[in-house]
């Protein structure tokens, strides 16, 4: 069994046409809602501004390297 994610759009003719269908099959369909993520919280200026700040960082060598920089992105998801 697999489960698979997909945008129907119920309001038009094709999306209840594929609705219908997928019924005949005996497809479960169950709707979750979608949350928008958070606006950011930095203006277009600000992130310019880090990622110049970042850029010069790391071209004097002050960067992050890159295992610490996977391990801390893992620690996101």
């Amino acid at each position: 069994m697999a489960t698979y994610a997909m945008n129907i759009n119920e309001q038009t003719n094709q999306g209840k046409a594929l609705l219908a269908y997928l019924g005949t099959l005996n497809v479960q369909l169950r709707q979750i809602e979608v949350v928008d993520p958070l606006p950011c919280r930095f203006s277009k200026d600000e992130m310019k501004d880090l990622l110049a700040q970042s850029t010069q960082e790391a071209r004097s060598g002050k960067g992050t390297p890159h295992e610490n920089f996977k391990h801390e992105l893992a620690s996101w998801l």
